[in-house]
């Protein structure tokens, strides 16, 4: 799809959002008396009241309903498995807007993004699209040439859901380090407006409005919109965001709900591909500068369509079916690689990239889901069984890249130049996904407080891809894995629980739907995990802790008798532990702190010469990760102040180079002027630390943030 030239109902969905967005009181009341002199339904919805007192520590996210670890209502508190709910709105007043600062500030996950990959993190000792995924409402989005497209911006999202640890058995293969679940706002039955702005460093923008009308006793509809950008940190650092988000809601009858959304995002990030290394260090003097030419281009659009529907279909039986389009457009054009020369006086610049992605995915899931009595007095059983299919359409463009031009530039003060292609951008190859599952999920209580739960998941993947050009050729693959789950969790009071946990999940050797004729024939990479914890919720205080160990199986190796060949011999053993608090020790004050200890090691693995990296570290995963935030309410203003910590990085198997381990010092002053508005300063980095959150090659690495401020205004009309 060319730039600017949208599908048609994506036109259709940007005029409607105009309109709607514009939805006047006046408007709103007449829909709403349109509604009520219509022939009334005899299924319509009557208003209730109910009156009660809460129960101490119902607040807690423990308590509530997930649907990212199960898919059969169980909060975490009832879930055997280590699942962590963010607050998008609290972690939002801290500073932290992208989904990238908000999962860095959960326990145990890191953001190792770059332009080649996107939206990429690390959990649990694996790293990478095809090892930790993500999904928007339940919804996964396929990965393809190792690059995903996600949400960047949180604004309009409820919540985010984390599963850490296997998450195959819900969500398909290539999911053993965790699932990332982003949950969106949806129509309430009263009316709401959102209105948030700001300004900041480097010419930081952002302006998002929320709005939520009832259209009646049986229709909602929520829009959220954000424009978002700024000159960035670096030369030529200009970067854009623009996404229109919108849901309808239809309660047809109290048993039948039926949601429709349609997406559109236009994302520009920076076109910048990190800062060269001096011998192996990170070097200050080159904080600024952005070695790419003057005319790089980094630009992803996505659209996305879902429709879904609840019923009810008898007492204890309940169907829910979901069918969704996911369009994706990706365009580079950049100089990618750069290296100080021997004298650090100048930068070699090579490696003229030119690519252009088309990824269309289709896919419909359907379910029944039951409950009911089961047993002894008090024993129950939820279940749900279920199926789904999932076609994806890929075709990658590229200009055969140019490498033979190497240009040599000076530190500072240099023309960036201009793109140079070595051939006409065309499409080089495509490939065509056909992936079925079926699925199964149960959890019995024989008696209260005490969970039995099992998971299966069986998958059948076809793959077929051709090579168009230069030299034509055509393969397939199939991939029939299977996942299963059993867990147990012991309720020691309402507000307590022990849980113990054995999974297995998979990861493709690559990416499915760029799968290369050498892998075609290969098994899928495997992963077993046990896991045992503990869960405590409440208002005043609220922790976890997992202990766990991950065993990755079939990991591709060069064969110690013959390096030239390849096996999959390798494997890697990952331990941990995690530990979660969230604490109001006075009235006012409230602390949030969470560490992961883990050891990441290669058991058996060979490099090109035979010789073994046993004992060594997984690439990209740091071993401590920690995070303290620490809050003050007094009166209308707020204080906040808080560390983020990711330990020393290995950028190899070998562990030949490392990224060294930062500290990072953020706070946040907020005053809220009245019930509905608060103005709010973020401020980033205060110690202005030099650290880089991946590398590129091995000569590069993606530099953080320097030290920054935001102003911003959040306002309700309510």
């Amino acid at each position: 799809m060319e730039r600017g030239k949208p599908g048609p109902w994506s036109r259709t969905l940007w005029w409607q959002g105009l309109s709607l967005a514009l939805l006047s009181p006046a408007w709103a009341e007449a829909a709403a008396e349109a509604s009520a002199s219509a022939p009334a339904s005899p299924q319509a919805l009557q208003r209730v009241e109910v009156q009660g007192q809460a129960q101490r520590g119902a607040r807690s996210v423990l308590q509530a309903p997930q649907s990212t670890a199960s898919r059969l209502g169980l909060s975490p508190l009832e879930t055997a498995a280590s699942v962590e709910v963010l607050d998008v709105e609290r972690l939002r007043a801290r500073g932290d807007a992208s989904v990238a600062e908000l999962v860095s500030r959960s326990t145990g996950l890191a953001a190792l993004g770059s332009p080649g990959s996107g939206s990429t993190y690390s959990s649990r000792g694996f790293s990478g699209n095809d090892s930790v995924a993500q999904a928007e409402d339940g919804l996964r989005m396929a990965t393809a040439s190792g690059t995903q497209s996600s949400p960047g911006d949180s604004f309009g999202y409820e919540r985010i859901e984390i599963l850490r640890g296997p998450a195959s058995v819900l969500f398909g293969d290539g999911a053993i380090g965790g699932l990332i679940n982003l949950v969106r706002k949806s129509p309430g039955r009263e009316a709401r407006s959102e209105l948030t702005a700001g300004l900041g460093t480097d010419g930081e923008y952002r302006l998002g409005l929320g709005l939520g009308r009832p259209l009646g006793e049986q229709l909602g509809l929520r829009l959220d919109a954000l424009a978002k950008g700024g000159d960035g940190f670096v030369a030529r650092g200009q970067h854009r965001n623009r996404k229109l988000m919108s849901m309808l809601r239809w309660q047809a009858t109290p048993d039948l709900r039926v949601d429709l959304s349609l997406d559109i995002h236009r994302d520009s990030p920076t076109a910048y591909f990190g800062s060269p290394l001096k011998n192996g260090q990170l070097w200050a003097e080159l904080r600024g500068e952005n070695y790419n030419i003057s005319d790089a281009i980094w630009r992803m659009d996505q659209e996305r369509a879902r429709a879904r529907l609840d019923w009810q279909l008898a007492e204890g039986l309940a169907a829910r079916v979901v069918a969704y389009r996911f369009e994706a457009d990706r365009r580079w054009q950049n100089l990618e690689e750069y290296a100080l020369s021997a004298d650090a006086q100048t930068v070699q610049r090579s490696g003229y990239l030119g690519i252009a992605h088309e990824l269309r995915q289709n896919g419909l899931r359907a379910e029944l889901l039951g409950q009911g009595g089961q047993g002894g007095p008090g024993a129950r059983l939820n279940w749900s069984l279920g199926a789904e299919r999932m076609d994806l359409r890929f075709q990658h463009a590229n200009d055969l890249y140019e490498y033979k031009t190497v240009s040599s530039v000076p530190l500072h003060g240099f023309d960036p130049g201009l793109y140079i292609a070595a051939a006409e951008l065309l499409p080089r190859n495509r490939s065509q996904t056909e992936q079925l599952a079926l699925f199964a999920e149960a959890d019995w209580q024989p008696l209260d407080g005490w969970h039995l739960s099992a998971g299966l998941r069986r998958d059948r993947s076809v793959v077929d891809r051709q090579i168009l050009s230069p030299k034509p050729d055509a393969w397939s693959g199939r991939f029939t894995p299977t996942a299963w789950r059993l867990g147990t969790v012991w309720q020691l009071s309402p507000a307590q629980s022990l849980y113990g946990q054995l999974s297995s999940g998979t990861d493709p050797v690559g990416t499915i739907a760029t799968l290369s004729k050498a892998n075609a024939a290969l098994r899928l990479t495997e992963g077993r995990q046990a896991e045992v914890g503990f869960k405590q919720a409440g208002a005043e205080l609220e922790w976890t802790a997992a202990l766990f160990q991950i065993a990755k199986t079939h990991i591709l190796t060069p064969d110690p008798k013959n390096p030239r060949e390849s096996v999959q011999g390798g494997r890697l053993r990952s331990r941990g532990l995690e530990l979660g608090l969230a604490w109001t020790p006075a009235p006012g004050w409230r602390i949030d702190a969470n560490v992961s200890l883990l050891r990441a090691r290669y058991t058996e693995l060979f490099d090109s010469a035979g010789l073994s990296l046993a004992g060594k570290r997984a690439p990209n995963v740091a071993e401590r990760l920690a995070n303290l935030w620490l809050s003050r309410q007094q009166g209308d203003f707020d204080l906040g102040a808080g560390l983020r910590h990711v330990g020393q990085r290995y950028t190899s198997t070998a562990n030949t180079q490392s990224l060294p381990g930062y500290t990072v010092l953020d706070a946040s002053l907020g005053w809220r002027f009245s019930r509905q508005g608060a103005l709010r300063l973020q401020l980033r980095n205060l110690g202005d630390r030099l650290y880089a959150s991946s590398t590129y090659t091995a000569s590069q690495a993606m530099l953080g943030k320097p030290r920054s401020a935001d102003l911003v205004l959040d306002y309700r009309f309510d």
